[in-house]
């Protein structure tokens, strides 16, 4: 009886710490698949060997539990950890989103996170990293071209990353990640009209765009002659914003363009660009 139980024992013992491989003899943790069966007998695989394997493995040091599964690597860092290669899931469900949910990113070492930030700022502060605004006023006669997109070059007002260039209105993005951007222009005409009021009219257009691609853009229509009695000038005030993701290294600039720009004033020097209202503001989500 004695020696059935010692038997008994001696089982379990060498259940509880046997490891299991498949096409291996050599397995490296609890359960161990050599999908190229290419894997030495002895030692560590070399990690193109690895590249074909699947492992658990006991690992007290990764999350909050004792195991870990590993594709492509003999030692996964996480709970998971896929060497290369894309995670698919097929018939993923197409649940609209709820205010709970997280958004999931990847950091520098493709671990999956979920994405933090700054509160979003209304001021110089938190996650803004540009407010341009202000400068000479420029005028159709001399200043742009009918129906050319022109570049808004603004002055800087607050760039803690140093990243916009008043001299060429450029915002040259410090990293990757999710951004919004506001542009607004300033278009005058005098408060007592410039030609007269007859219906003739032009294109104004305000947009955001990054490398030489618009990305959002704001129109309005300007009339000839038209009045804003009471003010020293007419402002059309166009707006235009876009949230998006953008790459470190990637061009942003806010620009403009008029088109039928000489139907819209009597005088090509009195259709301007007011600086003062115009604005270039830039946030960092995360």
């Amino acid at each position: 009886m004695k020696k059935n139980v010692s038997f008994i024992l001696l089982c379990i013992i060498n259940l509880y710490f046997a490891q299991i491989g498949i096409y291996t003899p050599n397995p490296r943790g609890i359960f161990h698949i050599d999908g190229g069966k290419d894997n030495p007998a002895t030692g560590m695989p070399t990690p193109t060997q690895q590249s074909n394997d699947f492992i658990v493995r006991a690992s007290t040091e990764v999350g909050q539990g004792t195991i870990s599964v590993g594709i492509g690597t003999n030692v996964p860092a996480e709970r998971f950890d896929v060497a290369n290669g894309n995670v698919r899931i097929r018939e993923i469900a197409n649940n609209v989103g709820g205010g709970s949910d997280k958004l999931i990113v990847a950091d520098a070492n493709g671990t999956l996170k979920v994405a933090g930030g700054d509160t979003f700022s209304n001021s110089n502060s938190g996650n803004r990293i540009l407010n341009a605004s202000d400068g000479a006023t420029i005028t159709a006669d001399n200043d742009w071209n009918d129906n050319e997109f022109t570049i808004l070059k603004l002055n800087e007002q607050y760039d803690p990353l140093n990243g916009y260039n008043p001299s060429t209105g450029e915002f040259i993005v410090p990293r990757d990640g999710l951004y919004y951007m506001y542009g607004a222009c300033g278009f005058t005409t005098p408060s007592a009209g410039s030609g007269i009021f007859d219906g003739t009219s032009g294109d104004a257009f305000t947009a955001l765009v990054v490398d030489g691609s618009r990305v959002a853009t704001g129109h309005n229509v300007i009339h000839r002659g038209t009045k804003n009695p009471g003010t020293s000038a007419n402002l059309y005030f166009l707006v235009t914003n876009a949230t998006i993701w953008l790459k470190a290294g990637q061009k942003i600039t806010v620009q403009f363009l008029t088109y039928g720009t000489s139907n819209m004033v009597g005088s090509l020097g009195d259709l301007q660009i007011d600086k003062v209202s115009s604005r270039f503001i830039i946030n960092k989500i995360f």
